[in-house]
């Protein structure tokens, strides 16, 4: 029966005893073992898709089968091959995307490793280096502009440490200098101290007028030691935060007049003299501490006398008022100071006499500087016909 595409063999016993041997037909051998025995006559019908005619063989015991077994599909056959070789395709395709997937992945990490790990690792180097101590090398890194800006700030910052440490050597060495100078200048004072009063104890001074002029030196020797370990304690204080402000409201000009008056009377006219100018009769009151105020002045008196380089020193005061400062000029119509030290001289220990032909703390014009701050008001100097100081203080609402 193969023209109209059926098989046929001989079933027993659910085996194939001739006939086609599929695997398809033993199938259908082994559902025929739990049929029971035919009628004899001629059945037809469908087992597993399958077309089957049966007629049961009283004699043999056997069943005659034709079987029609339906070929695959001839659609999905002949999409077989074309489904085969897009899976093949997928799957290469697939193969080539995760190899693209993880070379671009390698790539941004080494991308990353450089763009973060490297400055991460300059920054830990930049940090060693300072706890090492040298603070001279900066880290030098161009890339990513947030990682430039934090190196940036690094190096900013490096730099912000080396200038106080430059700077509190500097001072370290100022405050050693001062120390040392004002032990020298204290001990001059001291030894005429020691030499006017054994001098006395001893009766070198053996008249009256003789022990008066050595008291006297001795006393003015006291003075000048008094002078400087006053510097001593008022630096001392403004270090320690400890100086005293009390603000009172007080006409500066007048209050300059008293001062002026006190000092003319123990002056000698001959070393040094004053003059006063005010600008208007009705001067604005100020907020001003009146034990602080005195000491500007007389450091500012101190410094004109040390360094003006004349005789007398012709101190020239002037008060006036700004449309928002209450201002007083001092001037002491001297030599001045050379204009390459002018920015330096209210900085801490700083001497424009470097050689120390004068004795000095280099903390005067410091002191001056820092108590006008504490009235919320500046200080300026320049060369105006001498050394000129200029006290700026805010008017009151």
């Amino acid at each position: 029966m193969e023209p109209w595409g059926y098989d046929t063999a001989m079933i027993a016993d659910g085996q194939v005893i001739s006939g086609d041997n599929s695997g398809q037909m033993h199938d259908l051998a082994e559902y025929f073992r739990q049929e029971e025995e035919g009628n004899g006559q001629v059945n037809i019908f469908t087992f597993q898709k399958a077309t089957v005619v049966e007629k049961y063989i009283p004699e043999q015991d056997a069943r005659l089968v034709a079987a029609h077994f339906p070929e695959e599909n001839w659609l999905i056959t002949s999409v077989t091959s074309p489904f085969s070789i897009f899976l093949a395709a997928v799957c290469v395709a697939g193969a080539v995307a995760i190899a693209v997937l993880l070379l671009l992945a390698a790539f941004f990490t080494r991308r990353m490793n450089r763009v973060v790990l490297e400055p991460v690792e300059l920054l830990v180097d930049g940090a060693k280096r300072i706890q090492d101590g040298n603070m001279e090398e900066e880290i030098d890194y161009q890339g990513e502009a947030e990682f430039e800006r934090v190196c940036q700030s690094f190096n900013d910052m490096q730099r912000t440490i080396l200038e106080n440490q430059k700077q509190r050597e500097k001072n370290e060495k100022a405050r050693t200098d001062m120390v040392t100078g004002i032990s020298h200048d204290l001990r001059t004072p001291l030894t005429s101290i020691q030499g006017y009063i054994k001098g006395v104890l001893d009766g070198v001074a053996d008249t009256k007028e003789r022990q008066e002029k050595y008291l006297k030196t001795a006393y003015d020797s006291t003075r000048e030691m008094n002078v400087l370990l006053q510097k001593l304690f008022e630096f001392s204080r403004i270090e320690s935060g400890q100086m005293p402000f009390h603000m009172v409201r007080a006409d500066l000009a007048e209050f300059t007049s008293v001062y002026i008056a006190q000092k003319e009377e123990m002056a000698d006219p001959e070393n040094v003299t004053f003059s006063l100018k005010v600008g208007q009769e009705a001067m604005p009151e100020i907020n001003m501490d009146v034990e602080q105020i005195p000491r500007i002045f007389d450091n500012l008196l101190e410094n004109s006398m040390k360094y003006a380089g004349t005789r007398p020193v012709e101190i020239e005061i002037s008060v006036f008022a700004t449309e928002t400062e209450v201002v007083l000029e001092w001037n002491d119509h001297g030599n001045g100071v050379p204009e390459d030290k002018l920015p330096h001289i209210f900085e801490r220990f700083y001497r424009c006499d470097e050689a120390r032909k004068e004795k000095g703390s280099g903390v005067g014009l410091y002191v001056v500087n820092y108590i006008m701050e504490q009235h919320h008001g500046r200080v300026e100097a320049e060369n105006d016909g001498g050394f000129k100081i200029r006290l700026l203080f805010p008017k009151e609402d």
